[in-house]
Parts: C-alpha cells; sequence; structure tokens
C-alpha cells in the first residue's frame, strides 16, 4: 500500500488552456490526492451529497475486507471494546495493527464509486468556506473541490460528448423564449402527466418536478414599454445596467419590474441593455466552448457600458452574478485584452440588494418606507455565500422599521438543472427537507431568498406551504410601490 503525497500538486491544474488539464490520467491521480485528503478530514460530511458518497465507498471498502479476512479464519469477528487502557503494555498496538489490513483507499475505488462522488456535486461551492486546505487559506495541498469536480465533467464531457440533458437544460434563452411566446399553453402542458412523463423518458427532466411558469410579457418587453413613457432622472445618484437574467427575464418579470422600480425610486438611471443567459448552465456538465460562446457577447456589452460610468447589477438568481465575478476568469484563452475586460466587468457586478446598500452607505438610499414587514426568514442562497460580500440582504431588510431578520444558512440543494434532472431530483428534495424543517421551527411573516430557483424548490418541498420573495419585493412593498 503506497502512500499518496498530498503536497504533492503537480497534477493540481485548473487552467483550461493547459494541456495537462484535459489529461485522464494527470485528472485521476488529483482526483485520488484530493479524495484522499477528504477522507481523512471529512469536515464535509453534512454538506452536498458527494462527501457522504465518498465517505461510504471508502467505509464499505474497509468492512468487505475484514469480511474477507473473516471468512478466510485470518482475523476473528470484530468485537466492541472498551477496555484497551486495561490490556497489557504491547497488545493494544497487536490489537491495533491487526485492523490495519482493513482500510478503504482512494485507489481502490471502482470507476462508478468515483464518478458518483463527481454527478453528486452540484457547484454549491459551501466546501470552499469550511475546508482547511485551499489556495486561499495559503495550504500546502491547494485543494479546491468545486474546481475539481468541473475538470472531471468537462474532461468526461470531451470524451463522451453531451447528453440531450444538458444540451436542453443548457438552451434557457431558447426555452425562455418559446415558453413564453406560447404561454400561457406551455405552463398548461408543464402540468400535463403525459407530457411530463415523456419529457422524462427523453429529455431526463424529472416528472415530479415542478417547472417556474412562464409569462408572456418578458421582463425585456416590460421594460421597453416603461423605458417609452419614463424620463431618466436629470441629476441622477447613480448609474446602472440591469443583467436580468434569463430566469428573471422570462419566468420571473416581476422581480426585475420591481427592482427597477426600487432604483427609480432612488432616483439611479436604470438602463437595460441586449444581454443572454450568462452561460453557467454549460459549466454544470464542463462545456467550456458553449460556456465562451455564451458569455462574450454579455462580456463585451457589459464593459462597454462600464467604460461609460455605468455599475451591472444582477437582479436574478445569484449564480449569475458569481458567474460573471468568478467564472468568467475561464473565458480568458491567453488574450490580454480579454483578462483585462474579464476583471473590469467582475470588478464592477454587484446583486441588487449590495447596490442598495452601496447606496446608503454614500447617502444616497431613501428610508421612508410606509409598511412593516414584521418577521423575516431570510435564506442565503449558496451561491451568495460562495461570493464572500457579506449579508447585504439581510441589512436591507432591517432598515425596514420594526423588520426581525433571521439569517437561515442552509443549502436548498437545487442548483438550476442539477435539480431537474430525474436521477438527481430525489436527492434535491432531500437537502431541501432540512431547510424546510428549519423554516418550519420559527414561523414568519416572510420567508425570502435572493435566489428565485431556491424560492421554487421550497415551495414544492413544503407541499406549497412555504412561498419564499425576493427581498426586492419586500423592500418593494415596504416603500408602498406596490402589493
Amino acid at each position: 500500500m503506497s502512500l499518496i503525497d498530498h503536497s504533492d500538486t503537480t497534477d493540481t491544474v485548473y487552467d483550461i488552456n493547459n494541456s495537462l488539464y484535459w489529461e485522464r490520467s494527470s485528472l485521476d491521480r488529483e482526483l485520488h490526492r484530493v479524495y484522499d485528503v477528504c477522507v481523512g478530514c471529512r469536515l464535509c460530511f453534512n454538506l452536498c451529497p458527494s462527501f457522504p458518497a465518498l465517505f461510504e465507498a471508502i467505509d464499505s471498502q474497509a468492512d468487505s475486507k475484514r469480511l474477507v479476512a473473516e471468512q478466510e479464519g485470518r482475523i476473528g469477528t470484530a468485537q466492541q471494546r472498551t477496555d484497551f487502557l486495561d490490556l497489557p503494555e504491547g497488545q493494544q498496538a497487536a490489537q491495533a495493527s491487526a485492523e490495519v489490513e482493513f482500510v478503504g483507499l482512494v485507489t481502490e475505488l471502482t470507476e462508478a464509486e468515483q464518478w458518483q462522488v463527481v454527478d453528486l456535486c452540484y457547484q454549491c461551492r459551501l466546501c470552499e468556506s469550511i475546508c482547511p486546505y485551499t489556495p486561499d487559506k495559503e495550504h500546502d495541498f491547494q485543494l479546491d473541490f468545486p474546481r475539481l469536480m468541473l475538470r472531471a465533467q468537462a474532461v468526461r464531457t470531451k470524451a463522451r460528448g453531451r447528453r440531450l440533458s444538458d444540451i436542453i437544460l443548457s438552451r434557457t434563452d431558447l426555452s425562455g423564449r418559446l415558453g413564453s411566446l406560447m404561454a400561457p399553453f406551455s405552463n398548461w402542458g408543464n402540468r400535463l402527466a403525459p407530457l411530463r412523463w415523456l419529457m422524462e423518458k427523453l429529455v431526463g427532466i424529472s416528472r415530479h418536478r415542478v417547472l417556474p411558469d412562464f409569462h408572456r410579457q418578458t421582463f425585456a418587453k416590460w421594460f421597453q414599454r416603461h423605458r417609452r413613457k419614463t424620463k431618466v432622472p436629470a441629476n441622477p445618484v447613480g448609474r446602472v445596467v440591469i443583467f436580468a437574467t434569463c430566469y428573471t427575464n422570462a419566468n420571473d418579470p416581476d422581480i426585475g419590474r420591481m427592482a427597477v422600480e426600487v432604483l427609480e425610486y432612488n432616483r439611479v438611471e436604470v438602463q437595460y441593455p441586449p444581454q443572454q443567459c450568462c452561460g453557467a448552465p454549460h459549466l454544470s456538465h464542463g462545456d467550456f466552448e458553449a460556456f465562451r460562446r455564451q458569455a462574450m457577447p454579455n462580456l463585451e456589452e457589459l464593459a462597454r457600458w462600464i467604460d461609460r460610468g455605468y455599475q451591472v447589477v444582477v437582479t436574478g438568481p445569484p449564480t449569475c452574478s458569481l458567474a460573471i465575478r468568478e467564472d468568467y476568469t475561464y473565458l480568458n484563452n491567453g488574450d490580454s485584452r480579454v483578462a483585462e475586460l474579464v476583471a473590469r466587468v467582475s470588478a464592477n457586478t454587484v446583486d441588487i440588494s449590495r447596490y442598495l446598500m452601496q447606496l446608503h452607505k454614500e447617502g444616497h438610499l431613501r428610508t421612508d418606507f410606509v409598511n412593516e414587514l414584521g418577521d423575516i426568514n431570510y435564506h442565503l442562497p449558496c451561491h451568495l455565500k460562495a461570493q464572500k460580500g457579506g449579508y447585504h440582504s439581510r441589512d436591507l431588510l432591517r432598515l425596514v422599521p420594526g423588520a426581525k431578520v433571521r439569517l437561515v444558512d442552509k443549502c436548498s440543494g437545487m442548483d438550476g438543472g442539477w435539480g431537474m434532472k430525474a436521477e438527481f431530483f430525489q436527492a434535491s428534495i432531500k437537502i431541501a427537507d432540512k431547510l424546510v424543517r428549519q423554516l418550519n421551527q420559527r414561523p414568519a411573516d416572510h420567508n425570502c431568498s435572493d435566489c428565485t430557483l431556491a424560492g421554487l424548490q421550497l415551495h414544492q418541498a413544503s407541499g406549497g406551504d412555504i412561498s419564499a420573495a425576493h427581498p426586492i419585493q419586500l423592500i418593494h412593498y415596504a416603500y408602498g410601490l406596490g402589493d
């Protein structure tokens, strides 16, 4: 049994332009190294399903080896002992050494066990903040579990090609256009059992997953009409461009509308430039080429507005702001111009609550709230937490007089496409059950989350008992701008 050198980072490669990144043998060595570190640590045992799957596979190996030894008569049946300290000197070591043979090894994981760990990672990135071995902690192991899982997906996708479910779930702009164009019939179809059964068989989207509604009037259509009848403030306190996300545009246009109305109420000039999906769905299966094609037009367009003095404000799921702020680094293919654009756009992109708190610190945010909010359960989405920017939505809600905000830090288990797939639906709901139980422990006047997909998940996992508003909806109501 050879020991793995945890400090050997030869195969710790996350630059997709490096040929070593795509070598399967290099990937396998890095998977073994990182898995071995994780098995010896186990701090992440209660996070995403990847880690329990890894630990159970290793522990099952050990149990199987011991069972074989028992059957061969090489060792007796395992006994629960509490008298080790009372054993004669030297016998304690003999007892322990007898069990050394029965350990699980990451190098002995089956192909299925190794890839199950990869497939169960849905890129929540919670392990980054807990792991003591990450690069930002300057540890020799340089461990980056989410990026390793993404690398594994990319290597496999390059070798076997994209699956139909990955293709369908990553074309959110197309599905949004078609769904909105055919609404409300598209929503009716998404609730029809025979069609959902067929969708699961052909595409892989679980027939049990409640899908978001499409809206005939998208946010883009609403904004065009709104801009024609609304004047831009003469002396705005700020200038922003909205990155509404494909989900807000087609599935939740009210979030975008309320964000615009709140911003304009605070004398902020708002523009809505041409845009498309941020590209994050392509990263779930490691398709970097499609990701680059999807993201580059956004990068170029947003950079032009930033050059004119505007800031980018994301109003939809925080996955999109995370993609722009961190994952757009994958767009850099050695081109210094692209690298500069990525850095500039990343530095000037924020979520809506963060921007409003920025206005508050500058003394520009209006606090003439007319409606109370009462008790609020605020769910902190994983992809906001991963950006390590603080708790801006919580602090924003606390500006409303009398508001009592309870922070709920628990994953919803949705992650867009991962929670949509039939193979992961039950695991997704099981993760959400923990969040539902925590919310039910303290009933509140409002439940809210910056992630509208997490809200969709909560509603389904709770059997319809829990509805989660976006913080901007509550602020919009507190200002008295609407219901």
